[in-house]
């Protein structure tokens, strides 16, 4: 299973160890899916007021991503982005585009407000949109 990564679960499943997040990291070390995500999506986690507002610093973040299993990819190319900028929230174009470009089945997320949502889910099938929680339990059914 090839899962995409937004910058919301990394965060989320640094700052807690029992959360979903933290779930799904744990299975990517177990190596029961497999975890990627892109330079865009790193940059957005590390950006320069971020390991402030989290209150750890940058290298403790840096040594989460490393140590996680998950494998990141060069950034997302402005064209391949630009490609799914009128279907999605400009700021979001580059998650389905990574998604995309690494072939993944899965894009886990938090963002309710833009991205899980039914009319955003179904513009980019066969791509299933989906949270921590909802990833975990197709996981666990299969």
């Amino acid at each position: 299973m090839r899962v995409y990564f937004d910058a919301s679960v990394i965060i989320a499943g640094f700052l807690s160890s029992i959360g979903g997040s933290a779930q799904l990291f744990w299975l990517l070390q177990k190596k029961v899916l497999k975890g990627i995500t892109s330079q865009t999506v790193i940059d957005e986690v590390l950006e320069e007021d971020k390991p402030t507002k989290l209150k750890r610093t940058k290298e403790e973040i840096e040594n989460f991503i490393v140590r996680s299993e998950i494998l990141v990819r060069e950034a997302i190319p402005l064209e391949e982005i630009r490609k799914y900028e009128e279907l999605v929230d400009p700021e979001d174009s580059h998650l389905i585009a990574g998604a995309n470009l690494t072939h993944c089945e899965y894009l886990v997320t938090l963002d309710k407000k833009h991205l899980l949502r039914d009319d955003i889910q179904k513009k980019f099938l066969p791509l299933k949109i989906v949270s921590p929680k909802e990833l975990l339990s197709k996981i666990v059914r299969n």
